[in-house]
């Protein structure tokens, strides 16, 4: 399935061009000290006359503000650009008591409110910017929001109109507050009409024809309803998204059609990887009937879809995070059980780098929900990527109680258990992992993959060889099994021919990548071309100097070509990095490096092609044919 807004790219554009200009340094604003980054001495202090932050060991950190305006204001700007958004607002509001007519202070604090979902708050912030400025960006729009969860819609319709003047709010954003505000005084003429000014672009049009048929439903009128989603599934299916299909889904089932729900959803059950969504609304198919409540069956959801609408305009243009988060955090606040919202939000944390808080939103989604699954695996991820492995074990043994014999807990619990060096453990997991498939498919290949990779922990070289090969297979020829398989036939002298043409074939798929990098360079290595191995693994070194391998083969280059103090470096740098470390000898590197010595076995080509596609490789200067 593919998002609502895919090909969006106009709708994009005059977005970005007409709210971001009104609303230009809300976030990050234009005085000097926007260029503030603070640097900490040896003791984790950043300190001025009027104000300090300390940064502990775990990566927090406290700010310690005077009660100086500029003090204040200073722990306010530290943690806005460290997406704080909890302490910057708090300063920004010391600074506001001191300053009470601070145009930019003023924005700063209702955007952040509004984008951490307290828009009761911010609303009195932009209150006061619309009282007491004559510039106004986005306070009209904040306003409205809190009106409308008031349900005020005469007045939110009021507090729009000074952004008419503006092509975004005027033909996208405003049309949809104004439709579901007369959708709130059951004035479904009006409603309807609103749409009419909405841009024309496809991509809008589906929109409004999404949103139609919810007002419709909403009013109570099933067959213009039905008439609007069935365009959308005739005519615009590939922009059907999981939230479309669970609202239409729920449509047809309340107004007695059960079957076409059905039929609807197994159009997209050949979508694998959204099988876990897929089964829940299925299953919300067969339990829902005609006196089950709409999804959206009150003018706040409906406007709160509209408004996450708006905010993944944002997200997939790329162009303004701050603006997504504020939209779709705004659609949380008119929905407070809108769980993909909670997710998206949490995507923009992680974006940020800010897991743990992320994981709070999604701790949030509950057992009962549709979301329920993605939430907890998005909780693992995000525990693995704070090297948290004994969280996450924990979390993915308590969901195999409620998913048994999950394809992909099973696998990533292996995962885990590779990472925790225990690869007896991880093998046995992904072998039940495979068990659970019936026939093997284009998605088991990584399975294959890290199991080979687990096998050959194990000095099992022949299941090794067996599983990437499958993976090689399943993958159809995937850049990283062509690289591994060819490296680990490298390394153990055997089919050398075929090794190098997977390693070369891995390149033109992926033309720079560290790994295949190393593997290249590592080739020429081993066929005495000391020149063209540096040329590769200096390049390899550049893309990911924190790899143990690549310094490794790097130092054995240096050395054969007589940069001997070099090869030392890199040797030592080798023993210190973690990344790859247990795929390295470190014996036999302090041995090179106590010793001064290298050995090199030299391999050679007989196929006439592979040796033709190496010679042909890019290496700079050096003309050095292939033996």
């Amino acid at each position: 399935m593919k998002s609502i807004m895919k090909k969006t790219i106009c709708a994009v554009l005059l977005i970005s061009a007409a709210v971001l200009a009104c609303s230009r340094n809300i976030f990050n604003g234009d005085s000097a000290d926007n260029r503030i980054r603070p640097v900490f001495d040896k003791d984790g202090y950043w300190k001025t006359p009027d104000f300090r932050v300390k940064l502990t060991p775990d990566g927090k950190i406290s700010y310690y503000g005077s009660n100086s305006l500029y003090g204040a204001y200073l722990a306010g700007r530290v943690a806005h650009l460290r997406y704080d958004l909890d302490n910057a607002a708090e300063y920004y509001k010391i600074v506001l008591d001191k300053d009470t007519k601070n145009p930019e202070i003023t924005r700063y604090i209702y955007v952040i409110l509004t984008s951490l979902g307290n828009l009761n708050d911010a609303a009195a912030y932009a209150q006061k910017e619309i009282d007491n400025s004559k510039e106004v960006s986005l306070a009209p729009m904040i306003v409205a929001i809190k009106d409308f969860n008031d349900a005020d819609y005469a007045k939110v319709r009021q507090d729009i109109e000074p952004l008419n003047n503006q092509d975004a709010y005027r033909t996208i954003i405003n049309p949809m507050i104004e439709a579901w505000s007369y959708a709130g005084e059951k004035n479904e003429q009006k409603a309807i009409a609103a749409f009419d000014k909405m841009d024309k672009a496809n991509q809008m049009t589906t929109l409004a024809l999404f949103h139609k048929g919810m007002i419709y439903d909403y009013l109570g009128n099933k067959q213009k309803a039905a008439e609007c989603f069935s365009k959308i599934i005739k005519e615009q299916p590939q922009e059907v998204t999981f939230r479309v299909l669970d609202i239409i889904t729920n449509f047809y089932v309340r107004s007695g059609d059960r079957t076409m729900a059905q039929q609807i959803s197994g159009r997209y059950n050949d979508n694998s990887t959204l099988s876990i969504l897929l089964t829940e609304i299925n299953r919300k198919i067969d339990a829902a009937n005609t006196q089950s409540p709409a999804i959206i069956d009150t003018p706040q959801k409906g406007l709160a879809e509209a408004l996450f609408n708006i905010g993944t305009l944002f997200r997939i243009s790329n162009h303004n995070p701050e603006f997504a988060q504020l939209y779709i955090a705004s659609a949380s606040f008119l929905n407070p059980d809108y769980d993909i919202a909670k997710i998206a939000l949490a995507n923009i944390l992680e974006e940020n780098g800010l897991y743990k808080e992320a994981n709070r939103l999604y701790a949030q989604i509950q057992k009962n929900s549709g979301s329920y699954f993605i939430a907890q695996l998005k909780i693992i991820e995000n525990l693995n990527t704070l090297k948290d492995y004994g969280a996450a074990e924990k979390l993915l043994r308590t969901l195999l109680k409620d998913y048994p014999n999950n394809t992909q807990l099973l696998s990533n619990l292996a995962d885990i258990e590779r990472e925790l060096n225990k690869p007896d453990e991880a093998i046995k997991l992904y072998q039940q992992a495979l068990e659970t498939q019936k026939h093997p498919d284009g998605n088991s290949w990584l399975i294959y993959y890290t199991l080979g990779a687990s096998y050959q922990k194990i000095k099992k070289f022949d299941k090794t060889e067996e599983c990437l090969t499958k993976a090689l297979e399943l993958s159809n020829r995937n850049p990283n099994v062509l690289n591994y398989l060819g490296y680990f036939y490298l390394i153990n002298d055997k089919n050398i021919d075929e090794a190098v043409q997977m390693i070369i074939d891995a390149n033109k798929q992926y033309a720079y990548d560290d790994h295949i990098f190393d593997s290249l360079g590592w080739v020429f290595f081993r066929l005495g071309q000391y020149d063209k191995a540096v040329f590769y693994l200096e390049q390899a070194s550049d893309m990911n100097p924190a790899n143990a391998v690549i310094s490794d083969h790097l130092g054995d280059a240096y050395w054969f070509i007589g940069r001997k103090n070099e090869a030392v470096f890199q040797w030592q740098h080798a023993l210190a990095l973690k990344e790859d470390a247990e795929e390295i000898d470190r014996q036999a590197v302090q041995k090179k490096i106590d010793e001064g010595r290298v050995e090199n076995k030299i391999l050679t080509l007989h196929n006439p092609e592979v040796i033709k596609e190496l010679n042909a490789l890019n290496v700079g200067d050096d003309k050095t044919a292939a033996k």
